[in-house]
């Protein structure tokens, strides 16, 4: 399918930055940036799950918290997704029998050879105390998941007395992970049963520290279309909590793009990615905000769906990432996010994870690099763009307003075929006393273009520091994925330009940061 991009105006990307005191050339993209006016930087939307019951990473492992410590994220959640609902945190472990307590083969499956390969590896734990020797040498502030599935309010209790008395900063908790799903019916048949059971944890919990925040499991059904007719007791759900709220501060919602279909080109899952963040994100949340108003959205799942998706670790995956995150950054009652995962065996979800050379028998959605120099561990395409997006947090407070106008337009493709949305997306931070500007930026579409930069009104033609990740394959990947072997290389990468704002030019398939002096 061809695609077609069109500009509205001129070729010429421009910037334009503040009340305009020098006028812009008109019919032109335009950057509109009021720096007088900010909000506070919801900086604990950039965090990762950290899901660690596989084994192949513990949290003092020197690579673990160096290639941690190189994204600098703000949060971490812990002990990860479903893994939460085994987790008895005093023990810093598991029970085998529980593994399989679920009315899903599949994940029964999945817990137990996890289980079986982390009694392996690391003798069966993963230790509360060494997450949050992680989170407190990085400066990172924990969200952590209770166990209501095997665990007792008591137990949820005493591990928020045991945080408080070892002065933990934890505020964040989250009441289970998505019981919602059948998996977990033999408990949670309705809403009502999961509500009467996190009544009794956020209860307990609140006793030992009024002062934290509950978050409930919603769920993610106005995500995917597809599935909301069909899945009526999601609905029930959802409608269930918003109705008896007293109890929680914030519902959790988990966010993939749902879609992974391995026949269409990877050209046209651009169309499909972008028109979802665009249209589909944009509805979802009304849904939200209408259901649950005046409560926080925690979103501590997010990324594509299907590790075997063929965007999975390829450059299209990270232009995903950015620009996913800059829309959560223009979603106000979005709170707390967490990339789903940090960490962990494969080529689709993680964003590092171990080099695992070829044998006979080595599936390519978990491995089959070929031998090559890149270490014990291989920074997927997703980690560089995460890298940007912590340098560009390192240092902000605030978040600035701005609006765009004239905008070049993407086509979308599959299900938004024929419908256009903007092909950039930009937000800018900073600090309120700093002299930096921080303006993150998203080229959805596969032309480059010439910025122009203006600063309050005043025209920028000083230098500029520029990094950004593009490639011109949409397909380029760091060791392949489960459709596509790869070359074993790293192809995916952080490129640099210094120079004056007069010849800077955005490349095509690209998110970056611009770094320039307020």
């Amino acid at each position: 399918m061809t695609k077609v991009y069109k500009l509205l105006g001129m070729m010429t990307l421009f910037l334009v930055i503040g009340c305009q005191t020098q006028k812009s050339l008109p019919n032109t993209l335009s950057l509109e940036i009021d720096t007088r006016n900010g909000q506070p930087l919801r900086q604990a939307l950039y965090g990762f799950n950290t899901n660690m019951i596989n084994g192949d990473y513990g949290y003092l492992d020197d690579d673990f918290a160096a290639l941690t410590k190189e994204l600098a994220p703000k949060t971490l959640r812990f002990p990860g997704g479903a893994v939460g609902n085994f987790y008895h945190w005093e023990p810093g472990g598991f029970f085998e029998d529980e593994m399989v307590s679920t009315l899903s083969t599949k994940l029964n499956g999945r817990m137990k050879r996890n289980y079986v390969k982390l009694q392996r590896l690391r003798n069966g734990k993963i230790l509360f105390d060494d997450f949050m020797r992680l989170c407190n040498s990085l400066n990172i502030t924990p969200i952590v998941v209770v166990n209501l599935w095997t665990g007792s309010p008591e137990e949820s209790a005493a591990w928020v007395r045991y945080a408080k008395d070892k002065g933990y900063q934890i505020t964040h908790w989250e009441l289970g992970n998505e019981y919602y799903l059948p998996h977990y019916l033999n408990k949670y048949p309705t809403v009502g049963t999961y509500i009467t059971e996190a009544k009794k944890h956020a209860a307990a919990m609140k006793a030992v520290n009024p002062d934290i925040k509950v978050s409930v499991c919603a769920t993610p059904i106005a995500f995917h279309k597809e599935g909301w007719f069909v899945k009526k007791q999601q609905r029930k759900w959802d409608e269930g909590l918003a109705a008896d709220n007293s109890f929680y501060d914030a519902y959790t919602v988990h966010v993939y793009a749902y879609k992974a279909i391995r026949k269409k080109e990877i050209e046209e899952m651009r169309g499909y990615l972008m028109g979802w963040i665009h249209f589909d994100v944009t509805e979802a949340i009304d849904y939200y905000e209408k259901l649950f108003p005046n409560k926080e959205m925690w979103i501590t799942e997010w990324n594509i769906a299907n590790p075997a998706n063929r965007v999975a670790n390829t450059q299209l995956h990270a232009m995903y990432v950015g620009d996913f995150f800059l829309k959560m950054l223009a979603i106000p009652n979005v709170t707390q996010a967490n990339f789903h995962v940090l960490a962990g065996p494969g080529k689709g979800f993680p964003v590092f994870s171990h080099v695992t050379p070829p044998t006979p028998n080595t599936f390519w959605k978990y491995g089959g690099e070929p031998e090559s120099d890149f270490g014990n561990t291989i920074r997927r395409t997703v980690y560089p763009a995460f890298q940007l997006i912590g340098e560009a947090f390192a240092k902000a407070d605030t978040q600035f307003r701005l609006s765009i106008q004239n905008q070049p337009v993407l086509e979308g493709a599959i299900e938004y075929t024929g419908k256009q949305m903007p092909g950039i997306q930009a937000q800018a931070i900073g600090g309120t006393a700093a002299e930096h500007l921080t303006i993150l930026v998203s080229n959805r579409t596969g032309e480059q273009y010439e910025p122009q930069l203006l600063i309050d009104g005043k025209r920028y033609k000083s230098d500029i520091d520029y990094r950004y990740v593009a490639d011109e394959r949409l397909n380029a990947t760091n060791g392949g994925n489960a459709e596509m072997e790869g070359s074993g290389e790293i192809e995916v990468n952080i490129q640099e330009w210094h120079g004056k704002s007069t010849e800077l030019i955005i490349p095509k398939n690209s998110f970056g940061i611009l770094k320039l002096k307020r």
